[in-house]
């Protein structure tokens, strides 16, 4: 059976990012100093950055970390807070405001590119009326998250698109995806959530009914602990759309 609506994560789900080069973010950063008393370069910034995320727990990579240490993290850093706090304390003063600057950061370490066969995945859910959205954990603003996926895949119809950083819980804390079944009008068990990351995408999606698809789109599963759900696996769009084709045929 169709589903009602469809859920997706952004980052390589529906886009693809090349590995981050954040000192390279902090370099734009300073690039735009009017006022560096300290000679600040861009490795100490972004020291400073990482300093005050190990404070908050954040240290390390996500897919590093044990699922239950994870599932422990439920409240999402704001990275314009985060931002203040350290340009403040080094006493460095900005040309442009600060959302300016977190656009400026994202898209120096890590710019962003539509994932194969995203466009036309998105494409063949508009002609099967089936509405979507996107539940992303991000520490950049709904707003910046947003023109970052509609740069990507400008000619998408998004019913919405949720950054973590604007409603306070993260993946796979189950208020984050609660909220987007509220935005639908819908439950869980009437909606299917895409994404790559094994705890917050596919357990998380499951907690609350949802249908999890576990993509890979370098199908490298084999190198991650899996889910503790049952799921779907994906390693290309193209196979999800003969699903969601194979779905409509059985609902006619």
């Amino acid at each position: 059976m169709l589903p009602k609506a469809i859920l997706f994560d952004y980052g390589m789900t529906l886009c693809t990012e090349p590995d981050a080069d954040y000192e390279k973010g902090a370099a734009v950063l300073l690039s735009h100093a009017a006022a560096n008393p300290q000679h600040i370069t861009p490795p100490a910034l972004q020291k400073a950055i990482w300093d005050v995320l190990a404070d908050f727990g954040f240290a390390g990579v996500e897919l590093d970390r044990s699922a239950d240490a994870i599932w422990a993290q439920k409240l999402e850093v704001h990275f314009l807070g985060v931002l203040r706090w350290v340009l403040e304390r080094l006493g460095l003063v900005l040309d442009v405001d600060l959302w300016h600057a977190e656009m400026l950061y994202w898209d120096a370490c890590s710019p962003g590119s539509p994932a194969p066969g995203a466009a036309e995945m998105l494409e063949y859910l508009d002609a099967l009326s089936i509405p979507y959205g996107v539940v992303s954990n991000m520490w950049f603003t709904g707003a910046t998250l947003e023109r970052r996926i509609v740069s990507c895949l400008p000619h998408a119809n998004f019913r919405f698109i949720l950054a973590s950083h604007d409603y306070a819980y993260r993946k796979p804390d189950r208020h984050f995806f609660e909220i987007a079944l509220h935005k639908l009008g819908l439950s869980g068990g009437d909606v299917w959530f895409c994404g790559d990351n094994p705890v917050c995408d596919v357990e998380g999606a499951a907690g609350v009914g949802m249908r999890p698809f576990w993509l890979r789109l370098s199908d490298d599963f084999d190198r991650l602990t899996p889910p503790r759900v049952p799921y779907t696996r994906l390693t290309n769009w193209a196979d999800f759309c003969r699903l969601l084709e194979k779905a409509a045929q059985e609902s006619r």
